[in-house]
């Protein structure tokens, strides 16, 4: 693809952090990142150089602390998203996010929680928790809608079969998948309508080991008088 760089920024590890920049600008976004990972992140910014002008959370993280907020201060971008009343700049449907001249367009894809975002490109979707590889996000955790899911679900299957798939976690060392090949294997997208509904309702057992912890702090709301670091100031080694 193109006019844009794509790199997953965690190595493999289960939990994605999707870094997308702009080849003639420099500048660059980065989608989910871990709290305990950004000083990584702010490696891979200085080695070639990039300006980070946002961070985006694709929906309420309920399994690991949100770097959104640090990543933001500690370089002057954007921190987008949601939670809305925590991030600098909610996002909602039909918005459009631009890093340099890339143009990223934001669906509002309730189920996995309510406030589910999905992040658009000519080729590709970062599906947050919404659509996995062979899987979806669970909905019996806080604010989480079957129902809602669902349509969601049919949203992102009505996409080209080549639209490459993109989530912000993946268990079994995958890296991407499509439209076409989950509409083929993904067991809960062969399901019809009233067994979704059934499996989905369901209430699991287990839980993720930092729910609480992860609710309270990434749902922390933003202080008014939070500050940034204007990008006109920023430390030139987080470039």
């Amino acid at each position: 693809m193109k006019g844009f760089l794509f790199e997953e920024l965690n190595g493999g590890a289960s939990c994605r952090t999707y870094l997308i920049v702009s080849p003639r600008t420099r500048e660059a976004l980065i989608v989910d990142p871990v709290l305990e990972l950004v000083p990584g992140y702010l490696q891979r910014l200085g080695k070639d150089q990039l300006r980070l002008t946002m961070v985006v959370d694709t929906h309420t993280h309920a399994d690991h602390l949100s770097g959104g907020r640090e990543l933001a201060r500690m370089t002057g971008a954007e921190f987008a998203g949601v939670p809305w009343d925590v991030v600098h700049r909610p996002l909602h449907e039909g918005d459009v996010l631009e890093v340099g001249d890339v143009r990223i367009a934001v669906w509002e894809t309730p189920g996995h929680t309510a406030d589910s975002l999905v992040l658009r490109m000519e080729d590709r979707v970062l599906t947050g928790d919404t659509l996995l590889i062979g899987a979806t996000g669970r909905t019996d955790l806080p604010s989480g809608d079957a129902e809602a899911e669902y349509h969601s679900l049919q949203r992102l299957l009505s996409l080209p079969g080549d639209t490459l798939v993109f989530p912000s976690h993946d268990y079994g060392g995958r890296t991407f998948s499509t439209i076409g090949h989950e509409r083929l294997t993904n067991p809960r997208l062969r399901l019809d309508y009233e067994v979704f509904m059934r499996m989905m309702t369901t209430p699991r057992s287990e839980k993720p080991a930092r729910l609480a912890e992860a609710l309270a702090y990434n749902t922390r709301p933003r202080d008014e008088d939070e500050t940034r670091v204007p990008l006109s100031e920023q430390t030139p080694a987080f470039f």
